[in-house]
């Protein structure tokens, strides 16, 4: 039931702006779960992939066709690869302290919040280098426990004047490709499973399921304009964690 519930929070965090490595985070360590459980973790990024690419199939289609969105891409890609890898090489032994997600989920409830009333008029065409360059730079961040992928990419784009609509494919196109390759990388942890793999099974069935749920909230929430309410929540769940970690 743990591997179960795992699964589901994968599948609602990965796209929520909620950010699905601090919840994991903070459930693991609540829970006690002791082990190796970063092969499960990767097996569920996996499963979020394969949910983000049938929900956006039609888009991913047009994208390859699209040139100069495609190269954009590219560079967002190598940005947040460059910028997640140097995070994870200097600042990983921080990742541990039981502090350093809940005052991340609060930063992360701040870029949420401040998504109110945000100016939409660009479309995808609009798309610049220097968005490319903007975006890889804050999907970067988010290798930090309690940002979100999401939530960051999607506020930027908001920002940066883009429709709601072409924010949330945006934010998920670029997506694909990251989670692509950090998932390659650590597909040799799968050797190292504590996790029988009927149970990892299930969890991904779970993972896959509730993150297609979570697809289409995100969307329904932006573009009912309601998306900054998501920062509220990430507030009340890190100050309960500072609580529970006291």
């Amino acid at each position: 039931m743990e591997i179960i519930f795992l699964g589901i929070v994968q599948g609602l965090t990965e796209f929520l702006p909620i950010s699905s490595s601090g919840h994991l985070y903070l459930i693991k360590n609540y829970l006690g779960m002791s082990g190796n459980l970063l092969p499960f973790f990767v097996f569920l990024h996996f499963v979020t992939l394969l949910a983000v690419c049938i929900f956006l199939r039609k888009e991913i289609i047009k994208t390859l066709t699209n040139k100069k969105l495609l190269i954009h891409i590219g560079i967002i890609t190598a940005i947040t690869a460059a910028l997640g890898l140097f995070i994870d090489m200097f600042a990983k032994n921080l990742f541990d302290s039981k502090y350093f997600v809940s005052f991340f989920l609060l930063l992360n409830a701040g870029i949420l919040l401040k998504t109110r009333n945000a100016p939409e008029k660009k479309d995808r065409d609009a798309f610049k280098l220097k968005d490319a360059l903007i975006m890889g730079a804050l999907q970067g961040f988010a290798v930090l426990p309690g940002i979100s992928r999401s939530g960051i990419t999607i506020a930027g784009l908001l920002k940066r004047g883009f429709k709601a609509k072409e924010a949330f494919t945006l934010s998920f196109l670029m997506a694909i490709p990251i989670i692509s390759l950090v998932s390659l990388l650590k597909v040799k942890e799968f050797l190292n499973s504590v996790v029988p793999l009927a149970d990892m099974v299930k969890g991904g069935i779970a993972a896959f399921l509730f993150g297609i749920l979570a697809l289409f909230i995100v969307r329904k929430m932006l573009i009912s304009k309601n998306f900054d309410k998501f920062g509220y929540y990430c507030l009340v769940i890190a100050f309960l964690s500072l609580i529970l970690n006291r």
